[in-house]
Formats: C-alpha cells, structure tokens, sequence
C-alpha cells in the first residue's frame, strides 16, 4: 500500500520540476515581444518627430503639375490654306512657318496699293505746277498794282498843277482799284492752289493716305505665312490643303516651349519657411530616375474655396465631419531654366517637388535621398 503514495509524490515532484524549467522560457519570450514593441514605437515616434521636421524644412508634395502657355494659332487674313509645313508635336523655332494662305488676292491688292501711290504723287505734281502759276499770276498783279500807284501819283500831281484834266484823275483811280483787285484775285487763286496741294512732299494728305494704304497691302501679303510666336510645338490640328481660313478663327494649337513652369501644390502648414527663390528638385513621371533643379518663384495668396455667397442669402458653412479636418492646399510657382528638362517638359505632366527652405546639410541630405527614391517610384504607381 505504501508503493502507490510515493509514485504519486514522485509525479508531482516531476510535475513542478517541468513548469519551473519552463517557465525562464516563457519570461525569455515575453520580453523578446516587448523589447520589439518598444523599439516599433520608438522607431515610429522618431519617424513622426521627423516628419514633423521635414514638413517645414523640406517640404514636398506629388501634386505638380507642368504649365505653359498654350496659344491658339488664328490666320489675320482670310484665304484657302494651299500649304502646310508643321508636323504636329514636332519641335518649331520662332518664325517658322506653319501654313500659308494663297497669297493671290494680296499681290493684286498690293499693286493697287503702289498705282495708287503713284497716282497720289502725280496729282501732287500737277497740284505743284497749279501752285507755281497761281504765284507767278500773284507776282505779276502786284507789279501791275506799284505800277499803277506811280502812274496815279504822277497824274494826282499834274492835276493839281492843272497840267492835266479831271477826268484823267479819274480814270487814274479806277486803273488803281483795278489793279489792287487784281492783287486780291491773285492771292486768292494762291491760297485755293495751295489748299488743293495740301501739305509738301510726303506729308502730303493724299501722299500720306496712299503710303497707308501700301502698307496695310504689304502686311496683309506678309500675314498670308502663318508663323511660330515662339520656340515650341503645333497640337491638336487636322489640316488639309484647300480649306478655307477665316480671319480670327484658331486652326491649331501651339504650346510655347520656352515660358515652361511647375505649378505644385503644398499643404498650407508645410508653407511656414518656403519663400521666393529657394532651391527646388522635381522628379518628372516622364522621367523616371532623373531629378531635376529649379527654383521658387511666388506662393499664391489665395484659392477659391466655393463659398461664393450671393447678396440677400444667409452665410453657408460646410460641415466638418470626423475629428481631422482636411489640409488646404495652395498653389506654388516653380521656376524653370531654358535648360532644365529640356524636352522632357510636357504641359499637364505630373512632378514630385521638394523644396530645401532652409540650409541645413543633414535635413538637406534625406531630402535630396528622398527625392531620388521617388523618381523612380513612377515605375510602380
């Protein structure tokens, strides 16, 4: 009987000798998970405290957009398009022509132009011939006129003596009055000649009003070859010879290559320390791997946020759900060099931008890491 008791003892014996080993393995595992809980928070608090660095420091954002202007081509004279010399999305210099309109309505109207000129400058000559007859007509009254002065005083004289009648008196007077009308008459005559003749030489009215004329001809055959305002691209045109241009109606569309800028929008608390002129590096979707540098130009300084209110209606607040409010984001201007990115810099093309606010080399340098391991982030998203 006394056998079985101490097998008993024996097992509970065992028993605690086996949780007692165990248990140092389970304590061993408990803080192994807890060290590693520690170091995950640890990790993620240096990250936020980071982050909440390099939100004012090095600010960035993936919502940049490529901007340029875009200008629509318009002929300035009407006419059927007979050539067409831009391939479309093909890079074009400044001057280049586009197209160009049948120039045959605008050579006539241009030879017009120059027989109208010389019409206008023989006119002015027969008008210069008239004037030149009208003075020497002048010149002669006026002679006659001190002529029948003298003669008058001489026979007022021989009057007075009784050398000579009254009635020669007389007539010596009406011979007078004559010829002073006549130095009216003349002068007259002078002054309408002249008035026809208007302004000398190239001042003349008419002469003006031709020379106008050939050059309103001249500009209009000129425009009759569609050019490129700028270095850039022709888009967005399905053009044949044969059609007909109206004046002032768009025919393409050309985007300018050389006034290129990013527009990138930031949150507005990561807006603290960014100022005009700071150094910038993007990263284009276009361009995977590559990263760019550029420059600040202006922050926006202010947004529509629709809440336009109309006179004579209350006030409308939109309503705030969750504990989070969403960020505001404004827009900022970010300059580009002719050199940077060259054609690369596609209008509407998305970019990721950080900007280095201030000069600290170590924040500086996980920005400038960062922003090469986004650049090539464009292959996976």
């Amino acid at each position: 009987m006394t056998e079985p008791k101490a097998t008993t003892e024996e097992q509970v014996l065992a028993s605690e000798s086996s949780q007692a080993e165990s248990r140092p393995a389970a304590d061993r595992k408990s803080n192994k998970i807890r060290q590693a809980t520690n170091l995950i928070l640890m990790i993620v608090s240096v990250l936020f405290v980071f982050h909440l660095i390099a939100d004012r420091f090095i600010p960035s954002t993936d919502l940049g957009r490529i901007r340029g202007y875009v200008v629509p081509i318009s002929p300035q004279v009407s006419g059927e398009i007979i050539e067409i010399l831009a391939t479309p999305n093909t890079f074009i210099q400044a001057g280049d022509v586009l197209a160009k309109i049948d120039p045959t309505d605008y050579e006539i109207a241009l030879k017009q132009a120059e027989q109208s000129l010389k019409k206008a400058g023989q006119n002015v000559g027969a008008q210069t011939a008239n004037v030149a007859a009208a003075q020497a007509k002048v010149t002669n009254a006026v002679a006659n006129y001190k002529n029948a002065q003298v003669q008058s005083k001489r026979i007022f004289s021989m009057v007075e003596k009784q050398v000579m009648s009254q009635a020669d008196a007389d007539n010596a007077r009406a011979e007078l009055t004559k010829a002073e009308a006549g130095v009216a008459s003349a002068k007259a005559d002078l002054a309408k000649a002249k008035e026809r003749l208007g302004s000398e030489g190239e001042n003349n009215t008419n002469i003006q009003s031709a020379l106008l004329g050939l050059e309103k001809a001249q500009l209009n055959l000129q425009r009759t070859s569609i050019t490129a305002p700028t270095d850039g691209v022709a888009s967005n045109f399905r053009l044949k010879e044969g059609i007909y241009a109206n004046a002032g109606q768009p025919i393409m569309t050309f985007i300018s290559s050389e006034d290129v800028w990013i527009e990138a929008y930031f949150r507005e608390n990561s807006l603290g320390n960014i100022t005009a002129g700071d150094e910038v590096e993007f990263a284009l979707d276009y361009a995977p791997g590559q990263v760019f540098k550029a420059t600040v130009g202006s922050i926006d300084y202010g947004i529509d946020w629709g809440q336009s209110e109309q006179t004579g209606k209350l006030a409308q607040i939109s309503g705030q759900t969750g504990w989070l409010r969403q960020s505001q984001r404004f827009p900022v201007t970010i300059v580009l060099s002719k050199e940077e990115a060259v054609g690369l810099r596609r209008v509407g093309g998305q970019a990721d931008v950080i900007v280095y606010a201030k000069d600290s080399a170590l924040i500086n340098l996980f920005g400038r890491a960062w922003i090469r391991i986004v650049s090539w982030f464009s292959y996976v998203r």
